[in-house]
Parts: C-alpha cells; sequence; structure tokens
C-alpha cells in the first residue's frame, strides 16, 4: 500500500473514530435520572501537584445517597479508617465518657446530612439544601457541584479554593439496583 493510501486510510479511520465519539455522547443528565440511591465508589481531589484522596475522607471511603422524587437527599459517607470502639451498654454514652477521645475520633471520620435538593438542567448542577447535619454549623448549609450521570454512574464535581491553590473534587457513584 503506497504511502498516499496508508494516509488516506488513516484519515477515513480517524473521521470515523471521531464521529463514533460525537454519536456516543451521553445526553444530558435530568432530574429523574439522580432519584434513586447511589453508593459511593471514590472521591478523588485534583491538585496542580495531581490526584491524590481527599484530604477529609482519605481512601477506600464508603457512603449512601438517597434523592427521592419528591425533593429530598439524604447522604452520609464514612472514612475507610475508622476507630474501633465498643457498644456502650446503655445509648446514648455520656458525653465525655471513658471513650471520648475515641468518640471525637469517630466524629471525624463521618459525614452525615439531609435536607432538599435542587437541580439546574441548564448547568447540570445539584444544590443540596441541608435541614440537619452531623456538624451544627452546616444544618442550613447550601452545597452545589456539577452532577452528571451516564449509565449507572453519578459523577459530582466541584472546585475548591482560588487559583493557583485551586483544586477540584470528583465523587463517583453507583446507582444501587432496586431490590
Amino acid at each position: 500500500m503506497s504511502a498516499a493510501a496508508r494516509w488516506r486510510l488513516t484519515a477515513l479511520l480517524c473521521g470515523l473514530l471521531a464521529l463514533g465519539v460525537q454519536a456516543a455522547d451521553p445526553p444530558p443528565t435530568s432530574r429523574d435520572d439522580l432519584i434513586g440511591t447511589w453508593k459511593l465508589v471514590s472521591i478523588d481531589v485534583r491538585t496542580p501537584q495531581g490526584v491524590e484522596p481527599d484530604s477529609f475522607y482519605g481512601a477506600e471511603s464508603q457512603g449512601l445517597l438517597i434523592y427521592d422524587k419528591s425533593g429530598w437527599f439524604s447522604v452520609q459517607i464514612m472514612s475507610g479508617a475508622r476507630p474501633t470502639l465498643t457498644m456502650p451498654t446503655v445509648r446514648p454514652e455520656r458525653p465525655g465518657g471513658a471513650q471520648g477521645p475515641a468518640k471525637e475520633g469517630t466524629l471525624d471520620t463521618y459525614y452525615a446530612y439531609y435536607g432538599t435538593w435542587s437541580f439546574d438542567a441548564s448547568t447540570s448542577t445539584v444544590t443540596h439544601h441541608a435541614a440537619g447535619a452531623l456538624y451544627p454549623p452546616e444544618q442550613a448549609a447550601t452545597y452545589a457541584q456539577q452532577a452528571h450521570v451516564v449509565g449507572a454512574r453519578l459523577t459530582f464535581t466541584r472546585s475548591q479554593g482560588t487559583p493557583p491553590h485551586q483544586s477540584v473534587q470528583t465523587k463517583v457513584w453507583a446507582r444501587v439496583p432496586t431490590p
């Protein structure tokens, strides 16, 4: 095969590949795409130095996110490395008890809040409007992040900080099948 024929074949294959990539673009995410239960797959942060585990959650995080049709959500995320505690005989254990420092460690490795949510389809942004939270100051917080659903995967991205110290946090969730 001549060099010119190889070049034409390569150009044709590249053109077909480009058309295939365009045809494979997923449809825009809709509000209905978010409804359901999602299990956390990963959380990472891209910084100017590279990709690293999220500093709050660490590696091997676990979590569950639920969106319902009425506009309520609940999210819980825990670090993969949590302190071990014994189950108290009476709940709740009194504050400042024998396991006080260990209890602090459990608080530092767990995150939960709930409230209502809204979705702006024009920007693919989901906003959480917290009504209750593990950390009391966050009970009225509002968190917005880009949301993209492709198949059974939901990906959230949000920028943090300002240049040159800006980072992008990415959370990937997998849809939990209906039982």
